[in-house]
C-alpha cells in the first residue's frame, strides 16, 4: 500500500556540538549557526536547504532549517554528532534501535511495523522502503488517540514530535511545532521528551554517546532510566499505550497479573543479569545516579524499555531480542531469563 511522503521538519542538530547534561537531561546546542539554519535559502543564487537526500530544494523549512531531522540523524558521524538512527542493529546503532536496519546485511530495511516506529514514512522513503503497513496503535484505550488523546487515533499519522509523537510537547499539534525550542534548550526533557499529561520533562541521565558503545558490545556510558510515576520512562510510554501500564490494566482483581508489569520492582530474591544493552532497569531515585559507574539491581524496576527499543529492532513488537528464541531450563542470561532467573538451568 502506497503512501505519501510526509516530509519531517524537526530542528536540525547538523554539524553543530551538542552539549548533554544530566538531572532533567536536555541538551543545548552550540556552534556555528549557519551550520543548521539559513537565513534566506538562498547564497549565490542557489538553495541552501536540503531533502534527505543532499538535494538542494527552492521550498524553504521552518525555523530557517536547513534540512529535515533525515538530513542531521541518517548522516550521523564524528563531524555530525547527532544520534544515529539509521545504524545496523548492534552494530553502529544508538540505543534507540534503528529505523534502517534489521540485523541482516548492511543496508536492510526493516520491512514491517512489527519492527519498528514507522515515523510519517518519509523515514521509509529515505532508506529506500515506502510499502510499510500499518495496523493498530497496540495499547491504546477503545476511541482515545496518541498522547491521551491529544493526537490521532491512526498509526499512519505518528510522527517524531508534537501531539501525534513521541519527542517534544504533546500539548501542540505538528511536528514541526512540536519540537520547537528543544534543541536550544528553550524547553527541557531528557531526550527532548515530555509526559502528555502536564508537559513535565521526562526524567533521565543520559549517556554522551547515546550509548552508541554500549548498544554495540562494547563498554561506555549507559543511560539511567526513570521509573518515577509521574515522569519516568514508562509514564512516557504510557501516553500512547496506557493499557500497558499501571497497575488497574496490569493485574486482576486478585492480584494476579495479566499483562507484564512496569514500574514494580524486581524482587529481592532474583538474581538479574546486569546488561545495559539486553536488559536496562529504570530506578525510582536516580539522582545520584551516573553514566559512567556500574549500576547494582538493587530496587532495580521493570521498564517498557526493558524490553523493547523506542526507534526499531530486527525482532517483533520492536523487541531487543528474539521472544521466540527464549527457553526455559537454557543458560540464556538476557531477555526473559536476564530478569526471571529461577527458570534458567542449573
Amino acid at each position: 500500500m502506497k503512501k505519501s511522503i510526509l516530509a519531517l521538519t524537526i530542528t536540525l542538530v547538523c554539524t553543530a556540538v551538542v552539549a548533554v547534561f544530566s538531572g532533567t537531561g536536555y541538551a543545548a546546542i552550540t556552534g556555528s549557526c549557519s551550520s543548521c539554519h539559513t537565513m534566506h535559502n538562498s547564497q549565490d543564487g542557489g538553495a541552501m536547504a536540503k531533502d534527505g537526500s543532499g538535494n538542494p530544494l527552492t521550498t524553504p523549512y521552518a525555523h530557517l532549517t536547513m534540512s529535515t531531522c533525515i538530513g542531521c540523524h541518517f548522516s550521523a558521524s564524528e563531524s555530525i554528532p547527532a544520534p544515529k538512527i539509521d545504524g545496523r542493529y548492534n552494530v553502529d546503532s544508538t540505543a534507540g534501535g534503528t529505523f534502517k536496519d534489521t540485523g541482516g546485511a548492511e543496508g536492510e530495511v526493516v520491512a514491517s511495523d512489527s519492527g519498528v516506529h514507522n515515523v510519517d514514512i518519509a523515514l521509509s522513503a529515505a532508506i529506500g522502503e515506502d510499502d510499510i503497513f500499518d495496523s493498530v496503535i497496540p495499547g491504546l484505550a477503545s476511541g482515545t488517540g496518541m498522547n491521551n488523546g491529544k493526537g490521532s487515533i491512526d498509526p499512519n499519522d505518528l510522527t517524531c514530535a508534537g501531539a501525534n509523537g513521541c519527542h517534544g510537547d504533546a500539548n501542540v499539534d505538528g511536528n514541526d511545532a512540536g519540537i520547537r525550542g528543544f534543541h536550544h534548550g528553550a524547553k527541557s526533557g531528557w531526550r527532548y521528551l515530555q509526559i502528555a499529561d502536564d508537559g513535565d520533562a521526562v526524567l533521565g541521565n543520559g549517556a554522551a554517546d547515546w550509548e552508541l558503545a554500549i548498544s554495540n558490545g562494547g563498554g561506555g556510558e549507559h543511560n539511567v532510566y526513570s521509573s518515577d510515576p509521574s515522569a519516568g520512562i514508562n509514564k512516557l510510554c504510557a501516553n500512547c499505550h496506557p493499557n500497558f501500564h499501571g497497575a488497574g490494566n496490569t493485574q486482576d482483581d486478585g492480584g494476579n497479573w495479566i499483562r507484564h508489569p512496569t514500574d514494580n520492582t524486581i524482587p529481592a530474591t532474583w538474581e538479574p543479569t546486569v546488561d545495559y544493552r539486553d536488559n536496562p532497569f529504570a530506578f525510582a531515585e536516580i539522582g545520584s545516579m551516573n553514566t559512567t559507574d556500574d549500576y547494582t539491581v538493587t530496587n532495580a524496576q521493570v521498564a517498557c524499555i526493558s524490553c523493547h527499543r523506542a526507534h526499531g529492532s530486527p525482532y517483533d513488537d520492536i523487541l531487543r531480542w528474539n521472544y521466540a528464541a527464549q527457553d526455559a531450563g537454557s543458560d540464556t542470561a538476557y531477555g526473559c531469563l536476564g530478569c526471571h532467573t529461577d527458570q534458567r538451568g542449573s
